[in-house]
């Protein structure tokens, strides 16, 4: 009603992203942060959007202290983007 549009799901957000999910940080060409080693957290909350509120982003607790990949660490916790999460199983991250 007058003009207005219902939600639609963003594009880059992935399935299974949510608070209290299991995910793996994963490397991409263009963007965020790299980070040693593929970290294993679990995201305890949502971080808004960035990139002009096209890219959503998440805070992340890392199960172990995370590096990035030119050394800087150990971080418990870190803003991520949704593109560089992909959900894990938790009996995979053991």
């Amino acid at each position: 009603m007058f003009g207005r549009r219902s939600p639609s799901p963003r594009p880059d957000d992935s399935a299974g992203l949510g608070i209290g999910a299991l995910v793996r940080v994963v490397g991409i060409d263009r963007g965020g942060e790299q980070w040693a080693d593929e970290p294993i957290g679990v995201i305890v909350a949502a971080a808004g959007a960035q990139l002009g509120g096209t890219q959503r982003a998440w805070n992340v607790a890392f199960d172990e202290p995370a590096y990035t990949t030119d050394g800087r660490g150990p971080f418990e916790r870190a803003t991520v983007l949704s593109r560089q999460l992909v959900p894990v199983e938790p009996a995979a991250a053991e």
